[in-house]
């Protein structure tokens, strides 16, 4: 029975209502959850990339078909023409191929009968065969018997055979049947050799027109592809259908695109894991140069040729993207891809547009675009001084001339000694005040010197923190002079010669290769920067243009190698500084200063011309004076870190005056750390100040202190930028003991510097690349890296070109052929056990040349590490080889005396101690030498085409004549049976000079010889004489 009044606690019919009403807002919630998970970021960009394409694609077609639209007509007319004739073919096409099809059956027929009849006989054949050997078995049963008499046995097997007849019946029929099957073959090709006779024109014709129009093709069918309005209907369906949800699992066109980057790995703490990139999947046109002028996130890599492209050294299926620019790899999304605004205004708008927030628990967020060479650091740790990485390498060569490494250790990138110079003679040098004076404010005396400022800061510049610096200065100054201060400073004639002399002996000889003499300064000016700058009150280098000031560059930098030289005159005296630069390894014997090996006059005169150089306002300054009181205070302030005040009290009430101007001077280098820098008695183990620095880059940005420093964004680079601008400002508003507060000084880098400086910091980082991918690794011999050290932090380019870089010295004197020479090809060009031995002791070589190589204080393996990183730039690794024979009897040695008779060759190079014929600006290298000196090889191409080697040089190409020469009537008279015999052969003439060039023999050091002549004549020569005789290359 029913129960239609049953009691229910509630209402079925609402309940109903409600359910159904739920069931229905599910459904939309389910359907709104399917759309929002496949409706992925992206898809859209891949949608959008896709419309991108076909507009691109349509552009190319355009430009294709517009390049190939003279020419294309006059295909398609030949190709129309022989379609005519095809056509008007046609009847007899059409009944070969009736005839082709007929005949076709007629041979599948007889074919097929042969087959069977084939088969037919392999059967009877072993039939037979089974039956023959059946026979002979037992024919051996009885011949084994003793009384054959008694076997009456009939042994004919052939009569009886019962296959045999069948057998050959059969074969007879299947050669019959193989006969009628290959006569229809025959007729089949035949057939088809006609038809495909008659049509072969025309396939020659279309495979020409399709070969002229192969790029049109191409794009055309990947529009087809593409364009859904140029497919057919079904294709239009399949492109839809491969893309909708369930189904896309299939061959989808929107889809993640990943690479696994296997030699990258990611630490997830208790494994190291390969990368996955998936970046591609928004940035779809990062590998094609067509999408160069695309926007954002579809415009191709700039440097295709180094990054991302299969032909680079860095192909994206090897190294992916995040190994350079970091980020989460396996981000689809903008935010979750983990992008990192560049500037504040860029953060607005990508809030604004991507609402953009920052993901703070990714310890690699992507590196903003103008600190994305930091990533080459991770693999070029060995070599960071690389093509494509100009930024990269400025940061590590402003940190080594900075002496950050000195603070800090990094032990991917080490000191190579200390950046300042000793501090255990100097009275020898400068005198206490000076000295005062300079540790106060180094900048008051050289605007742009290398040496920070430590005092006057943003957190040490109040009355309180001036009276206690000034008392550390004066500690620190008496600490320094232990026996007491310079008695008397030596300006007589004995060290002091012709200024004006000294003048263009410093601009000719090779100073300004690592110095500069420039006595203004100008103002920073107003420069757009997301953090505050501590600015310097006496200026920055002037642009050369004369407006703002100098940016600071990779090649800017050569030139500040050593420090600018202004204030001579106020800082030392003639004897001190003639002593420096005749021997520089005497007073500093780890100076990066070489010895230009100056005779006592040239280092006389060049002291008088840099004593002319006075800082007047310098001397005006007052230097600090002896606060009693303040130095008392600051003892006890450093006591009372470590002990009561009871034991305070009682030391202090048992020590001296210099006991306790010693005690504070120790405690302020101890604090200050400048025995990191400079070499000092007493703190030859003395350890680094600062934090360490060699993970830096992949420090959490909630270990980095901000203070109340609210106005730069939270990120690691904003950190390090507001860090180099402004050192101290981390301490602003805070309550901090002077014994406790940041004591970095400030270099007052400029923006360009900071930006440099904060790349090569976030190159720092631990995350593991495979030791295939490490440069380090690619090298056999290890002492090749050391050499690249030593190139760089010697400034070598500051003289010389090397690998298309450098010259700094060209712009000093102006004609590249009186500079020190390129050295592009050094490692292929020169013998290494001579240029081990020049190195060594450095010779005359261009004896045109007033600057003159210097003399570096090497060891033996330092120089043999140059040699090896000179050899590996041109891919060259013999240190030994075998000495070059000549063979003065051949043909080829005599063709090379005929051609150096005709370059006059003497007219230009010393033989020995013959001097050349012309005048001392054209002079040339002593050919003497060349056989030692030189490698053959070399020396042929040198003399094929000497421009292409060393741009700019002097000498000529020489003549070398070329057949059609040679078959003139009067050419043997001219040139001679042994060159005639040659037969223009190019290679073997350049062959034979060189060879007679080793051949000649005389004094190989003309150094003497060159400096007398010059000491008598002078360098006053004309360097613009005769200038138009070295413009035809086939001299």
């Amino acid at each position: 029975m029913t129960h239609k009044n049953d009691e229910r606690y509630w209402n079925i019919k609402k309940l109903n209502k409600w359910f159904a009403i739920s069931s229905i807002l599910f459904l939309l919630s389910y359907v709104w959850i399917f759309y929002h998970d496949n409706d992925d970021e992206f898809k859209q960009y891949q949608r959008e990339f896709r419309k991108l394409e076909i507009e691109v694609s349509n552009k190319k077609l355009e430009s294709a078909l517009s390049d190939v639209q003279d020419q294309r007509v006059e295909y398609e007319e030949k190709y129309n023409i022989e379609l005519d004739k095809y056509n008007s073919k046609i009847v007899e096409i059409d009944s070969l191929k009736a005839n082709l099809d007929y005949t076709k059956g007629l041979f599948y027929k007889a074919n097929m009968d042969y087959l069977f009849k084939k088969a037919e006989v392999d059967e009877l054949k072993y039939l037979y065969e089974d039956e023959i050997v059946h026979f002979e078995d037992y024919s051996h049963k009885y011949d084994n018997d003793e009384d054959h008499s008694k076997v009456e046995v009939h042994h004919d097997h052939n009569s009886n055979s019962e296959y045999r007849e069948k057998y050959y019946e059969s074969i007879e029929l299947m050669k019959n049947l193989k006969i009628i099957k290959e006569k229809y073959e025959l007729q089949v090709l035949d057939i088809e050799s006609t038809i495909k006779n008659m049509g072969a024109e025309l396939k020659n014709k279309k495979d020409e027109l399709n070969e002229y129009l192969k790029e049109v093709n191409l794009i055309n069918n990947k529009i087809l592809k593409l364009d859904r309005t140029k497919m057919t209907f079904m294709n239009q369906l399949g492109d839809l259908v491969r893309d909708l949800p369930i189904l896309d699992f299939m061959d989808p066109y929107y889809k993640v695109n990943q690479v696994v980057a296997h030699d990258i790995k990611y630490d997830v703490n208790f494994a190291q894991v390969p990368s996955v990139d998936r970046c591609t999947s928004c940035h779809l046109g990062i590998s094609n140069p067509d999408y160069k002028d695309a926007p954002q996130p579809f415009t191709s890599h700039p440097n295709l040729d180094l990054f991302v492209s299969s032909s680079s050294p860095h192909p994206f299926e090897q190294y992916g993207c995040t190994s350079c620019h970091s980020g989460r790899g396996r981000g689809t999304g903008f935010v979750s891809s983990v992008h990192m605004p560049g500037s504040p205004e860029q953060k607005k708008e990508w809030e604004e547009k991507y609402d953009w927030k920052k993901m703070h628990h990714w310890l690699q967020p992507m590196l903003p675009t103008k600190y994305t060479q930091a990533g080459c650091f991770k693999c070029h740790e060995a070599d960071p001084i690389l093509a494509g990485g100009e930024k990269l390498a400025l940061g590590l060569m402003l940190i080594d001339q900075s002496g950050c490494n000195n603070c800090h250790h990094i032990e991917s990138y080490q000191a190579m000694g200390k950046s300042g110079p000793p501090l255990t003679h100097l009275d020898e040098k400068l005198d206490k005040d000076w000295v005062k004076k300079w540790i106060k404010n180094p900048q008051s005396f050289r605007y742009n010197t290398w040496m920070p400022h430590f005092f006057d800061q943003s957190n040490n510049s109040d009355e309180e923190s001036v009276k206690r610096s000034n008392a550390t200065i004066y500690a620190i100054t008496e600490y320094l002079y232990p026996d007491g201060d310079k008695e008397n400073f030596d300006n007589s004639n004995e060290f002091i010669g012709d200024a004006e002399n000294g003048q263009k002996l410093f601009n000719a000889v090779g100073c300004q290769g690592c110095h500069v003499i420039e006595t203004e300064s100008t103002e920073l000016g107003d420069v757009d920067v997301p953090y505050e700058m501590y600015i310097s009150n006496h200026g920055y280098e002037p642009d050369t243009s004369g407006v703002g000031y100098e940016k600071m560059d990779r090649y800017t930098l050569l030139k500040y190698q050593g420090p600018n030289l202004i204030g001579m005159g106020s800082k030392s005296d003639a004897k001190w500084i003639y002593n420096w630069i005749k021997h520089p390894e005497k007073y500093w014997p780890d100076t990066k200063m070489p010895n230009l090996r100056l005779t006592h006059e040239e280092a006389k005169d060049i002291t008088a011309y840099l004593l002319t150089f006075e800082n007047e306002e310098f001397e005006d300054e007052i230097a600090v004076t002896e606060d009693r009181e303040e130095l008392n205070n600051i003892a006890r302030r450093w006591m009372m870190k470590s002990f009561p005040k009871v034991e305070v009290d009682a030391r202090l009430s048992t020590m001296s005056d210099a006991a306790i101007d010693e005690y504070v001077a120790k405690k302020s280098i101890n604090y200050y750390g400048c025995y990191t820098c400079h070499d000092m008695d007493g703190y030859e183990n003395g350890k680094p100040i600062g934090a360490e620095l060699t993970y830096e880059g992949s420090v959490p940005v909630s270990k980095l202190d901000f203070g109340h420093i609210h106005d730069i964004d939270h990120t690691t680079h904003a950190w390090f930028e507001q860090k180099l601008a402004n050192p101290r400002i981390f301490d602003k508003h805070k309550i901090v003991a002077h014994e406790d507060k940041s004591r970095m000084p400030n270099f007052y880098f400029k923006p360009e510097e900071i930006e440099a400086i904060v790349t090569a910091i976030l190159g720092f980082t631990n995350v593991k690349i495979a030791d295939s991918k490490i440069t380090y690794n690619l090298v056999d011999d290890k002492s090749v890296f050391e050499g690249y050290k030593l190139i760089n932090q010697y400034n070598c380019q500051g003289c010389h070109v090397i690998e298309n870089f450098g010259g700094h010295m060209v712009d000093v004197i102006g004609k590249i052929e009186n500079a020190p020479p390129n050295l592009n090809t050094q490692g292929a060009k020169t013998q290494p056990d001579w240029l081990f031995n020049f190195f060594k002791n450095p010779a005359t070589i261009r004896p045109h040349l007033q600057v003159r190589m210097p003399a570096f204080k090497f060891t033996d393996g330092q120089w043999n590490s140059i040699i090896k990183a000179f050899q590996h730039l041109d891919e060259r690794s013999l240190l030994i080889e075998d000495s070059f024979a000549v063979d003065i009897n051949s043909a080829k040695f005599k063709a090379g005396a005929k051609l150096h008779e005709f370059g006059a060759c003497n007219n230009c190079h010393f033989y020995g101690d013959q001097f050349p014929k012309q005048t001392p600006e054209t002079w040339a290298p002593n050919l003497a030498m060349t056989k030692e000196r030189l490698r053959h090889d070399w020396v042929v191409r040198w003399l094929d085409n000497p421009q292409a080697i060393m741009p700019g040089t002097k000498m000529p190409a020489p003549y070398i004549p070329d057949s059609i020469t040679l078959s003139l009537d009067n050419a043997l008279e001219t040139w001679g049976k042994d060159l005639m015999s040659l037969d223009g052969n190019r290679q073997a003439m350049l062959e034979g000079l060189t060879d007679y060039i080793y051949s000649i023999e005389g004094s190989k050091d003309i150094s003497t010889l060159v400096k007398e002549y010059f000491k008598i004549n002078g360098y006053e020569f004309d360097t613009d004489v005769e200038e138009d005789d070295f413009e035809d290359e086939d001299w």
